[in-house]
């Protein structure tokens, strides 16, 4: 009796800690080999829209990240509505349920991102999307890109806040720029 009470102790005891230490994980499942079979059953002139942000230089791989994934979100969540008006054709079932994965797949990336603690980077730097338009092909290249990008940063992604390093440089010899130097006392 006492070592099942110590047993059970320990599971309801310990088990909230570990959850509450333990990482996110990988959302990231076999779903996404199915992607060229989806690019296969799309035209290759249908268009999908997407807001996105260059990658530069300036702008950390996890940050950007926070600015991608809800977009990548809102366009296959289009996609999908899509899909979904369209009945009676079985690459329509096919395609419905390859888009409906990568849907669970992006909004499990979002629930693994920080976005309260980065809300305001999001806000604060609207100003860098791009509208753009892709086939599938180049759509689902981002897309992956944006997978192996969260791949490669997800140890870093809850400890890092998101701060955009300001890209002007003030100019030496402006008369608005003071210099302090530091005084010591002798």
């Amino acid at each position: 009796t006492w070592i099942i009470t110590c047993f059970c102790l320990q599971l309801l005891l310990l088990n909230p800690l570990v959850k509450a230490q333990s990482s996110c994980g990988n959302p990231v499942t076999d779903d996404v080999n199915d992607i060229a079979k989806l690019v296969g059953n799309l035209p290759n002139d249908y268009m999908i829209t997407l807001k996105y942000v260059p990658k530069m230089e300036s702008l950390p791989n996890h940050c950007w990240l926070h600015l991608m994934v809800p977009e990548f979100s809102k366009s296959l969540h289009n996609l999908l509505q899509k899909f979904s008006d369209i009945s009676d054709m079985s690459d329509v079932l096919s395609n419905y349920s390859i888009i409906n994965n990568l849907t669970r797949i992006i909004n499990d990336l979002m629930a693994c991102l920080a976005f309260d603690k980065n809300k305001d980077f999001v806000k604060e730097n609207g100003h860098l999307y791009k509208e753009g338009r892709f086939i599938p092909e180049e759509f689902f290249r981002h897309f992956n890109s944006t997978i192996e990008v969260y791949k490669e940063s997800a140890d870093r992604l809850d400890k890092n806040d998101c701060i955009l390093p300001s890209t002007v440089e003030t100019p030496e010899n402006d008369s608005r720029v003071a210099v302090t130097k530091t005084f010591l006392f002798p």
